[in-house]
């Protein structure tokens, strides 16, 4: 789903590696190393739960980034590092605030 344009008709997919399990009238969305995101009820579009997952996605992304460059860059980089990984985080909990609220 990354820069792919969404054709008419297709259901939308998970970014690679994310799953959506059926758990009775819910769906969970799980990470790829299997940690559980969200439950989502069987109301909730699947357009909305890809867009969390999609979130986490960049999310985990940000992390990893500080994480790997974070300990040898300049005070100046950092913060710009742990900046994204603000931002990433509060656009995951709006986009899981948007699929609960329909």
């Amino acid at each position: 789903m990354h820069g792919v344009p969404h054709q008419v008709g297709r259901e939308p997919q998970l970014p690679a590696g994310y799953s959506l399990q059926a758990a009775g009238n819910n769906r969970l969305l799980k990470r790829p190393n299997g940690y559980l995101i969200a439950a989502f009820g069987q109301w909730v579009q699947t357009q909305s739960i890809v867009g969390v997952a999609e979130a986490d996605e960049r999310y985990l992304r940000a992390i990893e980034r500080l994480e790997e460059f974070g300990t040898v860059a300049d005070s100046e980089t950092v913060l710009l590092f742990a900046e994204d990984v603000k931002e990433a985080r509060s656009a995951f909990l709006l986009a899981l605030e948007r699929a609960y609220r329909g």
